[in-house]
């Protein structure tokens, strides 16, 4: 009986997942993946039953009549669909789930000949693309997607998509939804339609190449503004400059990774700003007062100046190795009270702000305009922000501008006695006095844009009566399990700690690597696809020079080839790259775009045309134009050797370079001498050590494996 309600239910998947099939009578005859699974069904009853040798010979049988080979002790879910079925192998120990798709030449195999448990176990709506191979006893979770001929040796989580040889998980993402969202949301590659889309790439890249021919094409940069909700025209106040005001960190501990994120994007921005042309005024500040510096320095028995100092040094040096450029001003709060008080002064007097026993606060009553970045109604921001108890406040919502001190706390004298200033005033004064009373872009972390940019807003434009800013940035989170990364949560790594595993420059590309304004997950592997993404950049760039040398020195063929094609590859590039980052500084795209045509360099080598004269020439121009944008992005710098060294001093590789060299001289007298055992045990000793070597026809070299 649950036979057969499977059978019921393999059915009901045949016309769900298959739009060709039109009537039941059709699927009983021709679709030889529900044969398959229905002799199955019976032959596995059979097995449970422990009679002897019919589940084989059932299984021969619908092997010869469909070319699908599953195993009788194989144990299938409900809905099982095989779609273009033809060499499928599903091994004796392998489980799978409900709901499951498989397509042609698909393998669950297993690994050794040891009884038990050796094939894989499948889960709940997973769908396996066309002669991808599950070996060994592993487990791949729910509604997981493997790619055309991938090769899965490992375990996968659930909501993840898998390609490549080995299978490399390439996405994981959380799906609340069903089955059909699952497959309408993720694109399950197959070999027929990648070559259409191949051919679809090379007619847009003609298109681009007759759109861009040769010159440079009309820039308009655009920018996501936070204020409005949508991309605009970015056009300067002032024509030709721009003023940039980035809020900075509290420097009462070290700084984690999310700290970084908007550090180096906006870092990014204005060096974009820059290569366009524009004259760039940027600041960015240190809040050195406040009452998580203060509680610091009592903790630790010092003064608040001394724990503000200590940690604007920190910041210095995390900033100087992730390449980040100091602000052309970087104010601190305690070197503005006296531009602080006068604009508190001036909103008391125009009625936006109150004083109680030594507090001032701003009325958010006076200023009509409030939440209007925010975008929130009343209820919504006192339930989104953490609000004092203070029941001298006039509403739960009113913010301080001025505090009165406490017994043994930093003060400045003020006309309502003894104090210091409040967060979110102090960005106005600096801001005022280092841009102007209305300046181009304010940015920083999403986190800010409720309460502390809102409170600016409010404060700046009742004092001045003028708009405050023209344009809003801000970047998203860096997470940790669905999770902001921030200290409140106690889930954040510093950046030093990141810094002791990962080469700053693999930190860097990971923060580049996704649009600015989405969160981005942290995680080694993640890390780690970014430090193997910049191998392969400067294992091309040392290609590039290799041949060039080379070349020069009258080595090879000097017949060359038609080169032309890699210079358009060029300037194609130019006109992506501007495009990438003139639709709101899209670094993640602009990347793709690099090793778009890092790939075509190689394949430019591979014909060997850069032997020819013009074939160097074109060469050296591609090389020179990918350093030029990436340091826009302040990325692709070094040279190769630069970078292995790099890797390999963060990977504490225990050997000297002399000592690398050494180990490589002995291996070469060894295979001189065909002793290719002593050869073999000097490579796998270095191999051990985390040095890989690779023998090419000019001699051995080595890098560091990742």
């Amino acid at each position: 009986m649950k036979s057969i309600n499977k059978i019921k239910m393999d059915i009901k998947a045949v016309f769900e997942r298959d739009p060709a099939a039109t009537s039941l009578l059709e699927v009983f005859l021709t679709y030889p993946g529900f044969h398959a699974i229905v002799i199955h069904r019976f032959s596995h009853w059979l097995w449970g039953k422990k009679i002897p040798f019919l589940p084989r010979v059932l299984s021969h049988i619908s092997r010869f009549m469909t070319g699908i080979e599953i195993h009788p002790g194989a144990k299938i879910g409900e809905g099982f669909f095989i779609d273009h079925g033809m060499g499928v192998v599903i091994g004796e120990t392998s489980e799978i789930g409900n709901n499951v798709t498989l397509y042609q030449g698909v393998t669950l195999g297993g690994t050794g000949k040891e009884r038990g448990k050796r094939h894989p176990t499948i889960g709940n709506n997973v769908v396996i693309g066309t002669g991808a191979k599950i070996l060994g006893a592993i487990e791949i979770g729910d509604y997981v997607k493997i790619g055309a001929n991938a090769v899965v040796l490992n375990s996968v989580p659930p909501y993840s998509t898998v390609t490549g040889v080995p299978g490399k998980i390439v996405k994981t993402i959380v799906m609340r939804y069903g089955y059909d969202m699952m497959l309408n949301h993720i694109h399950l590659p197959d070999p027929v339609e990648e070559r259409f889309n191949a051919l679809e790439e090379e007619l847009r890249e003609l298109k681009n190449r007759i759109r861009y021919p040769q010159t440079e094409r009309e820039s308009t940069l655009k920018i996501y503004n936070t204020f409005t909700g949508k991309k605009e025209e970015f056009i300067p106040i002032k024509p030709g400059e721009v003023g940039i005001y980035v809020c900075g960190v509290t420097v009462y501990d070290f700084c984690h990774l999310g700290h970084a994120r908007g550090a180096v994007i906006f870092d990014v921005v204005r060096r974009y700003l820059e290569s366009k042309g524009l004259k760039v005024r940027y600041i960015r500040n240190f809040t050195d007062i406040d009452d998580k510096i203060i509680d610091r320095a009592k903790k630790e028995g010092t003064t608040a100046e001394a724990v503000a100092k200590k940690f604007t040094d920190e910041y210095y040096k995390d900033m100087d190795r992730l390449g980040v450029e100091r602000a052309d001003v970087e104010p601190k709060a305690t070197d503005h009270i006296d531009e602080i008080i006068e604009i508190v002064e001036g909103l008391i007097e125009k009625g936006y702000a109150y004083e109680i026993e030594g507090d001032v606060f701003f009325d958010i009553s006076k200023f009509g305009r409030y939440g209007k970045l925010s975008k929130r109604n009343t209820d919504e921001m006192i339930a989104g922000v953490r609000v004092e108890v203070n029941e001298r406040k006039r509403d739960p919502l009113d913010f301080v501008l001025w505090k009165a001190s406490k017994e043994r706390e930093p003060s400045w004298s003020s006309p309502w006695g003894p104090g210091r200033p409040g967060w979110h005033i102090e960005c106005s004064a600096m801001s005022m006095k280092h841009l102007a009373e209305t300046f181009d872009i304010h940015a920083g972390g999403k986190d800010l844009i409720f309460p502390h940019h809102e409170n600016e807003i409010a404060q700046s434009e009742a004092y001045t009566g003028k708009p405050f800013a023209k344009l809003w940035m801000h970047n998203g989170f860096v997470n940790i399990n669905q999770e902001k990364m921030s200290k409140s949560l106690g889930n954040f790594f510093t950046i030093k700690e990141i810094l002791n595993v990962y080469d700053p420059e693999v930190v860097r590309f990971f923060l580049l690597s996704t649009h600015y304004r989405s969160p981005i997950d942290f995680s080694d592997r993640n890390l780690e696809e970014a430090e193997g993404a910049l191998n392969r950049f400067y294992t091309t760039m040392e290609r590039v020079d290799r041949f060039l040398t080379e070349s020069a020195a009258g080595k090879g063929d000097e017949s060359g080839g038609e080169s032309s094609w890699l210079s358009d590859e060029i300037n194609l590039f130019k006109n992506r790259f501007e495009e990438a980052m003139d639709d709101d500084f899209n670094t993640a795209q602009s990347l793709g775009h690099i090793f778009e045509l890092l790939r075509s360099i190689n394949r430019f080598l591979d014909k060997k045309e850069v032997i020819a004269e013009e074939g160097r020439a074109i060469l050296k121009l591609a090389s020179d134009t990918l350093k030029e944008k990436g340091k826009i992005l302040s990325l692709f710098q070094r040279d190769s050797k630069e970078w292995v060294k790099a890797v390999k001093k963060v990977k504490g590789t225990t050997f000297s370079e002399e000592e690398i060299q050494k180990k490589i001289g002995e291996r070469n007298e060894a295979r001189d001498n065909k002793d290719w055992k002593k050869a073999d045990m000097i490579r796998k000793e270095l191999e051990k050590h985390g040095i890989l070597l690779e023998d090419r026809p000019e001699g051995t070299v080595w890098k560091v494996k990742r």
